[in-house]
């Protein structure tokens, strides 16, 4: 970590003058960005710009406090567009550099067929097109990106990616203690750095995997003491956050990925038998949680409900008979509950649909479903020709999907972990390789 620090100390304090410049700076930031971003690009620094990028969604997630005025980060949100252009952009200048057309992209080419054509029936066009080019640039560029700086930079890259992670983690921690009014929400509930607890949630259980797949592949050279950080930061973040869906997400990636440490076979039986048992089990979990008096921290009063989940799945369900097969394009689940969110909200529920499968299936149809779940399922599965870990990624992530809708989405500070961690399955990255100073 702190070689890691030492090496981009310079890029961290540009950062950090974005920042500033962004919140105080007035539309100053709209011509600094965009320059500041193409040198990175102009002059190859290519790791710069994808922690940038990372930098700049985490940004974009955040929600104003109540009672503002104005939201201070609105730039980040404007600016995000940018993020696939931009990376694409300096791909294509640079394409003899970089490596062939990434495996994680031609897998998901017959569902992006699917998601063009389902942009016909789309209720705004050149929201869902917007949508459909973002999407198709970051499953592109990501890949390429990660494989370039891995071969490139090998462990510098890894050690600077979860450095800059874990030290954002560290930054909503100190924000939830001495900022409370931007670190936490409802006054009771730890959001840190994100736009809310259980958006939180999910970028813990993205960075835990990651982490843990950097450990065994050996990607990093953290000592014990700064992975020791590394954990306490995830963990403290992750019950002050008290998002059950995070909680459960990591509990549940962690129990297949120790199980298939013994035998990819105990965590096959394991995982069906949840399946089959789910509602014994479910039961057993509420018995423990009001045995040890902690129905408050996991609300168990709205846990059965999903905090309103099954109202929205319900209403999505009966929204989605009509556009079945094909779906209305990218962005079309939005444009459907956002007209119904007054409505909703008086029945129990609070957003959107809170489910990928239903979101994707709003987007793309049924057969959107299929071809997009398959090619993960197909990706995943085959790097487990080398191990088995992939195994409780798909168990942890395929959950984790059922109560949030960040996967149909490209511009948000999930989606591009996720590809990270697609990228080191599908291109079988391991750490077979030491710090580098390469030219660029």
């Amino acid at each position: 970590m702190i070689y890691a620090y030492k090496q981009n100390a310079q890029f961290i304090l540009l950062l950090i003058i974005m920042y500033v410049v962004g919140v105080w700076g007035g539309p100053v930031i709209y011509l600094l960005f965009p320059v500041v971003f193409g040198l990175f690009g102009l002059k190859r620094l290519f790791l710069e710009m994808i922690i940038t990028s990372i930098w700049l969604l985490i940004l974009s997630d955040y929600i104003p406090i109540k009672g503002a005025t104005y939201n201070d980060l609105q730039f980040a949100k404007d600016l995000k567009p940018l993020i696939p252009l931009f990376l694409f952009g300096f791909y294509f200048l640079n394409r003899d550099r970089f490596p062939p057309i990434p495996k994680i992209f031609i897998n998901f080419i017959p569902f992006l067929i699917v998601a063009l054509i389902a942009l016909k029936y789309s209720i705004k066009l050149d929201v869902g097109i917007k949508k459909y080019i973002s999407f198709v640039l970051m499953y592109f560029t990501i890949p390429v990106y990660i494989n370039y700086l891995h071969q490139k930079y090998g462990t510098l890259f890894w050690d600077s990616l979860l450095t800059f992670i874990t030290w954002m983690l560290i930054i909503g921690l100190v924000l939830g203690i001495v900022a409370p009014q931007i670190g936490m929400i409802g006054g009771d509930r730890f959001k840190g750095i994100l736009g809310n607890p259980n958006g939180l949630g999910i970028f813990l259980n993205l960075t835990f995997i990651l982490w843990t797949l950097a450990r065994e592949y050996h990607l990093i050279t953290f000592n014990k003491k700064e992975n020791r950080l590394v954990f306490f930061v995830i963990l403290i973040s992750l019950f002050w956050s008290g998002s059950r869906n995070g909680i459960m997400s990591i509990f549940m990636f962690y129990m297949v990925y120790r199980l298939v440490k013994i035998h990819w076979s105990f965590a096959i039986i394991v995982v069906i038998s949840v399946v089959v048992f789910e509602e014994i089990i479910f039961s057993a979990f509420i018995e423990v949680i009001q045995f040890f008096q902690l129905s408050d921290y996991f609300r168990l009063n709205s846990l059965e409900e999903g905090s309103g989940r099954k109202k929205a799945w319900i209403f999505a369900w009966q929204e989605i008979q009509n556009y079945f097969f094909i779906g209305g394009g990218f962005g079309h689940d939005e444009h459907i509950m956002r007209p119904n969110y007054y409505w909703l909200k008086r029945i129990g529920h609070d957003g959107g649909v809170h489910n990928s499968y239903l979101s994707m299936w709003f987007d793309a149809g049924i057969i959107g479903v299929i071809l997009y779940y398959g090619a993960l399922i197909k990706v995943v599965l085959t790097a487990t020709k080398i191990d088995y870990i992939g195994i409780a990624f798909l168990v942890s992530i395929l959950f984790n999907i059922s109560y949030e809708s960040w996967l149909v989405a490209s511009l948000n500070p999930y989606t591009i972990i996720f590809l990270i961690i697609l990228t080191i399955f599908v291109q079988q990255l391991r750490g077979n390789q030491i710090h580098k100073n390469i030219e660029n």
